[in-house]
């Protein structure tokens, strides 16, 4: 009989789930003991409550006597990759050789334990949707055993999926794009924080959520801020976000209705229309696609002819747009009953406008980049200024020559 096909992998694979799903309902049920949430004080009330805050991390939705929160909280589901990283890191003492099917391994077992506990923790008040738990583990444990095993041992060459040179350097401008699209997204989000930090401290005083509470609140709250930075992302974009029926922002101005009492909403800005420079932010989009072609690399010759050059700058900068785009896509839904079951950016509309703004910005870039490493070419050397009575250097006797 021949011999089954050796998978030194699948019992490290196994593990890490095993590992990440009970550091992942460790760290949710810490959270629900600080905020006393849902929890009628019996150990299988903390271990429904833990269950489902870790499938509402990875976007499962819940539903609570017929209301329904569908927005998935992008900084919950960045913590439960980082610990299925974590699990990875201490599982695979060796490299794994064979990461993709180690990754996928991963992502099933966890995929697969979350349709379970979706499952088994449903009530006639309170469900989470078995599909997109299931969903949702698969693609966080996927991405978050990838990186664990492969940042372990420091073999990050082996998270690529293709050997081709021109695709490395466009997902590398890509990345540039997505940081400065990202980043200054943040640091508008953090500016508009302090200068409303009284508001913010006044929401937190009217939640009065004491010692242990607090920490659970600044937890969640410090959750929260990668959702509220892909919202300034959308405002930046144009499209701007809603927040119910009757508040929205963009780059024109605020309207601004009764919003829930988050501290992280005492960011939003004053209602009325915004100054005339505000309109300047609209450019930073288009910025943020120059970075990307100008930073995007080339290994050959052959990618200094500026029609090719252009062409892979456009491509890094809609590359950026698109996952720029899908990820504001990711951050809106429902989170609440009535005008709150509305909430974030339109659907479509944020991707449908950064691929095409940063592709023109990543061909501006690109072409910035041609020329300026043109000049650096055609020009080795400067001419040097010299006296009239003073012979010509060396150098200008061999030109001269």
């Amino acid at each position: 009989m021949p011999e089954a096909p050796e998978t030194p992998y699948l019992r490290a694979a196994f593990l890490t789930a095993g590992v990440a799903v009970v550091l992942g309902l460790a760290v949710s049920a810490l959270i629900s003991v600080l905020g006393r949430a849902g929890i009628d004080g019996s150990a299988a009330g903390l271990a429904r409550t833990a269950v489902r805050g870790w499938l509402v991390a990875q976007g499962s939705g819940i539903e609570v006597q017929g209301t329904s929160i569908s927005l998935v909280p992008l900084g919950a589901s960045v913590l439960v990759a980082a610990l299925v990283a974590q699990s990875a890191a201490w599982i695979c003492a060796d490299p794994v050789d064979e990461l993709g099917p180690f990754a996928a391994t991963v992502a099933g077992a966890h995929g697969v334990a979350a349709a379970i506990l979706s499952a088994v923790t449903e009530t006639s008040e309170v469900r989470t949707s078995v599909v997109r738990a299931a969903f949702g583990a698969f693609a966080v444990g996927g991405v978050g055993a990838a990186l664990g095993a492969s940042l372990r041992h420091g073999r990050t060459d082996a998270l690529w999926f293709t050997d081709r040179s021109d695709v490395r350097a466009v997902v590398r401008g890509a990345g540039w794009g997505v940081v400065t699209l990202v980043g200054s997204s943040a640091v508008l989000l953090t500016a508009l924080l302090v200068v409303h930090l009284d508001r913010a401290g006044d929401l937190w005083a009217m939640l009065n959520p004491g010692f242990w509470g607090g920490v659970s609140l600044a937890v969640v709250t410090l959750l929260a801020v990668p959702t509220g930075v892909l919202w300034t992302v959308s405002v930046l974009l144009g499209p701007g976000f809603a927040l119910g029926t009757d508040t929205s922002v963009d780059l024109t101005g605020a309207q601004l209705g009764q919003v829930p009492g988050f501290p992280l909403l005492a960011a939003l800005p004053a209602p009325g229309e915004f100054a005339g420079w505000v309109f300047v932010l609209g450019l930073v989009p288009l910025a943020a696609g120059i970075a990307a072609g100008f930073r995007t690399p080339y290994e050959s010759t052959d990618d200094q002819a500026l029609l090719r050059r252009l062409g892979l700058g456009a491509a890094a900068g809609a590359v950026a747009g698109f996952l720029v785009g899908l990820a504001v896509l990711l951050s809106s839904g429902g989170i609440g009953p009535g005008r709150m079951a509305d909430a974030g950016p339109p659907a479509f509309t944020p991707l449908l406008v950064a691929v095409p703004v940063l592709a023109v910005g990543g061909a501006l870039g690109a072409v910035l980049a041609h020329y300026r490493g043109g000049r650096a070419l055609g020009s080795p050397r400067r001419p040097r200024l010299r006296w009239r009575h003073q012979p010509p250097s060396a150098d200008r006797r061999d030109d001269v020559g």
